[in-house]
């Protein structure tokens, strides 16, 4: 980000004040005065210093998210952190259906593996056998274009393990 990150954190306040209806709808719904509300979003230099509260923010964030919106503070604090905010159902939603195609995908690998070594027990493959494996095999293909398209849409995942230090 090529901006003053505290501006933009400014801004991006400011920019939800404006979402709920301004100061005093603001001001109305936390614990400071629309005055403050109003010097927490200003980047002037007499207000340059002043920061919103985390309570503030909290209660700001949380209405714009009680209405349905995604909080543009919330989302910039991740952007700067290095993250993407996604919503929790999209993010469940999607690492379910990974999930899904990844086992999926290893139990056609398997079948397929398990039908190719059947076949090879006799030192030949016969043409069932062969016709076994290429349905084996397409199904493998399936599966893992479908895992693919997943991955295609995007969206974030939480990590199945972490790495330690």
């Amino acid at each position: 980000m090529s901006r003053n990150p505290y501006s933009a954190l400014k801004a991006a306040f400011d920019a939800d004040v404006d979402r709920l209806g301004g100061v005093v709808a603001v001001a109305n719904r936390t614990r400071v005065g629309p005055a403050l509300i109003s010097r927490y979003g200003s980047i002037s230099d007499q207000n340059i210093t002043t920061h919103v509260p985390a309570d503030v923010l909290l209660d700001v964030t949380m209405e714009i998210a009680r209405r349905g919106g995604e909080p543009e503070t919330l989302r910039l604090l991740a952007d700067l952190a290095g993250f993407k905010l996604v919503p929790r159902e999209a993010a469940e939603s999607n690492e379910q259906n990974l999930m899904r195609h990844v086992v999926d995908t290893t139990r056609a690998q398997a079948n397929l593996a398990s039908t190719v070594a059947d076949a090879l027990e006799d030192g030949k493959i016969d043409d069932a056998e062969q016709l076994a494996i290429d349905v084996a095999a397409a199904i493998v293909e399936t599966e893992a274009a479908e895992l693919r398209n997943d991955m295609k849409r995007g969206g974030n995942v939480s990590p199945l393990r972490t790495k330690l230090s």
